[in-house]
C-alpha cells in the first residue's frame, strides 16, 4: 500500500519526515496522515514529487488497491474509504496463498470494486441515501 511504500522508502533514504515534508512542499502533519494511511495525495504533482524523490515511478507508489480506496474516498467519504480498505484487505488475505496470476488477482479486484459501487447505489436507492 501507498502508506507502507512511502514510509519504508523515507527510512531507506534516511530522511525524517519532516525533512521529506519540506521536500515534496507539504505539512509534516500531512506527511504522518499519508504514512498512516489515512489520506492519499489530492494532487498529482505531490505524487510526481514523492516519484522524483525516491527515483521511482507514480505506479510503483500507488498500488490498484489504493486506487480504489482513494476512489472511495472522493466518491463516499472517509467511511466509504474505510469500508473499501477493510473490503480490499480482506480480499487480499484470500488471496495470500499465491494461487492467481497478478493478472488475475487485479481482474478479481476490478470486479469486486465494481460490485460494491453497484451495491452501494442500490443500498442508497433502497434507503433514499444519496450514493455520492
Amino acid at each position: 500500500m501507498f502508506s507502507e511504500r512511502l514510509r519504508q522508502l523515507r527510512k531507506e533514504k534516511n530522511y525524517t519526515q519532516e525533512q521529506l515534508a519540506e521536500m515534496v512542499d507539504i505539512s509534516k502533519r500531512t506527511l504522518i496522515n499519508y504514512e498512516q494511511g489515512r489520506c492519499y495525495p489530492k494532487q498529482t504533482e505531490i505524487l510526481s514529487k514523492l516519484a522524483s524523490i525516491f527515483d521511482v515511478t507514480v505506479d510503483y507508489l500507488i498500488s490498484e488497491e489504493d486506487k480504489y480506496v482513494q476512489e472511495a474516498s472522493e466518491r463516499g467519504g472517509g467511511s466509504a474509504a474505510k469500508e473499501v480498505a477493510a473490503f480490499l484487505s480482506s480480499a487480499r488475505t484470500m488471496f495470500a496463498g499465491g494461487r492467481l496470476s497478478e493478472e488475475d488477482k487485479d481482474k478479481v479486484m476490478r470486479k469486486l470494486n465494481e460490485l460494491y459501487w453497484d451495491a452501494r447505489v442500490k443500498n442508497s436507492k433502497k434507503y433514499g441515501r444519496n450514493s455520492d
